[in-house]
């Protein structure tokens, strides 16, 4: 299915996360599918408890409503964006990682430090973003129309992936670059406290820029219509990306190698500090 995948629950979160999808499908030139997840099935904890139908019908409902409301705001943000609904009875993250693996991307809302209400539970971002077989981006902010594309760059073949994916975002917006390369995650007060003088620290740095270059260089010809700024430092990947992005960028890039785990610059615990704290989208896309 050649279409960006949002869920909605009539959240917030899940409004913006609409918006977002709906102006990526505009500048993809893809179709949008609007899913609403309801889950009418008793927990763990009351196996034999049976749910009235009018309970069922009710919550069945509130998805239906949370799906047309969310047609009338993708609509508002890009009108000649082709728009299909559905609304499916079963476990949200479930639910958007079957109808996602032949979608183009899957959008998912989420409130600020995983704390969610609805469709979007921490837990379902998260298992999302792990585990779906293409790109997932999770809208906790809806992010500048008019800013810069962050990536994070580190050389292994997770980077390379979003160092490609970021190239092709900037192309479609029209949008600069920014190339955040960490080549330490110490700062450099803890580095001269290993003994390595300013002067070492200076050299170590510009031999990253070098590398950095390199690894850039194909990209930038492939696409010559990107402004890209680069920029080496000692610091703590998430710190180094969260900085670069601040609150005027459009879109954060991440890598992932598919199937739960991160690895090199994208370590599980420096992309979810990403996700949970970017003022902006953050898109993980698979090895």
């Amino acid at each position: 299915m050649n279409a960006i995948l949002v869920g909605v629950d009539g959240s917030d979160a899940a409004t913006g996360a609409v918006r977002w999808a709906a102006k990526a499908a505009a500048a993809e030139g893809v179709d949008l599918k609007i899913v609403g997840a309801y889950d009418a099935s008793t927990s763990d904890y009351a196996p034999g408890l049976i749910i009235p139908q009018d309970v069922v019908d009710a919550i069945r409902q509130d998805a239906s409503d949370a799906v047309h409301a969310a047609t009338d705001a993708a609509k508002a943000v890009a009108p000649n964006v082709s728009v299909t609904t559905s609304i499916v009875d079963g476990d949200a993250a479930r639910v958007l990682l079957e109808l996602g693996k032949e979608a183009a991307m899957i959008v998912v809302g989420t409130r600020r430090l995983g704390s969610v209400k609805g469709l979007f539970l921490g837990s379902v971002s998260i298992n999302v973003a792990a585990h779906a077989h293409g790109r997932v981006a999770v809208v906790a902010a809806e992010g500048s129309d008019t800013g810069p594309i962050v990536v994070g760059v580190d050389g292994s073949p997770v980077s390379d992936v979003a160092v490609a994916e970021a190239f092709r975002q900037a192309s479609l917006r029209n949008a600069p670059l920014i190339a955040v390369h960490t080549w330490t995650p110490l700062d450099a007060d803890a580095l001269h406290g290993y003994g390595i003088g300013p002067e070492e620290v200076q050299r170590m740095t510009q031999d990253a820029v070098e590398v950095l270059s390199e690894r850039l260089a194909g990209y930038a010809q492939d696409y010559p219509d990107v402004t890209v700024e680069r920029r080496v430092l000692p610091e703590e990947p998430a710190k180094a990306l969260l900085d670069a992005a601040g609150t005027d960028a459009q879109l954060v890039v991440v890598g992932s190698r598919g199937r739960g785990g991160f690895r090199g610059l994208m370590l599980g615990s420096t992309s979810q500090k990403v996700m949970h704290n970017a003022e902006c989208p953050v898109l993980v896309v698979r090895n």
